[in-house]
């Protein structure tokens, strides 16, 4: 995904609650908006679909942070400028063309909805693990004498982010080689080329 789509992430989610404030807002902005604008004729001018994208978002962005208002009273105005900008993400603009328009309503909706609830989880666990190392705590619960602020700055976010993309990057990759290992044991053909 796009630097707009990070934004939230590397400079707003500083702390747990912001994280899931930022990915609930995220979730319910692009699945109605992706949903909605599904029905809008592909003969319109491309350009014109991205406005309307743009729109639709904004509207549905009004009583989204009203209920998020609600349930987060504080969290949701120390967001600042990046709820916003949840309406202009790239799951919206770029994905729904080359991806989630391609295929049928019903498996265009499965898709977003996995696409969003793992924005929601690295959101969360970005902020979960910030607050943690900047204060000591997650959701204002103490779990341990850390104070390392620097983590609170935006580099903090993309250290983290950083961290978190390398470690899910080592993770594929032993599973993935764990797998090609097994297969490549149990199947007696790739046995006889590598005693050949």
């Amino acid at each position: 995904m796009t630097g707009i789509v990070n934004a939230p992430v590397v400079i707003a989610a500083t702390t747990f609650k912001k994280g899931v404030v930022i990915a609930i807002a995220f979730a319910v902005i692009s699945m109605l908006t992706i949903f909605i604008c599904s029905f809008v004729p592909k003969k319109i001018v491309y350009t014109l679909r991205v406005i309307t994208f743009a729109l639709v978002g904004s509207v549905i962005y009004i009583p989204t942070v009203i209920m998020l208002e609600e349930i987060f009273p504080r969290t949701v105005g120390l967001i600042g400028i990046y709820m916003p900008l949840i309406i202009t993400n790239a799951l919206i603009f770029s994905k729904t063309e080359s991806r989630f328009y391609l295929r049928r309503r019903g498996e265009m909706m499965i898709d977003v909805f996995f696409f969003s609830v793992g924005f929601g989880v690295v959101c969360a666990l970005v902020g979960a693990l910030r607050e943690l190392i900047t204060a000591g705590s997650i959701a204002d619960i103490k779990l341990a004498e850390l104070n390392v602020s620097a983590f609170e700055a935006p580099f903090g976010g993309f250290i983290m982010v950083g961290i978190m993309a390398g470690a899910f990057r080592a993770l594929y990759n032993f599973a993935r080689n764990r797998r090609i290992n097994k297969n490549s044991s149990q199947d007696p053909r790739s046995a006889q080329k590598r005693e050949v």
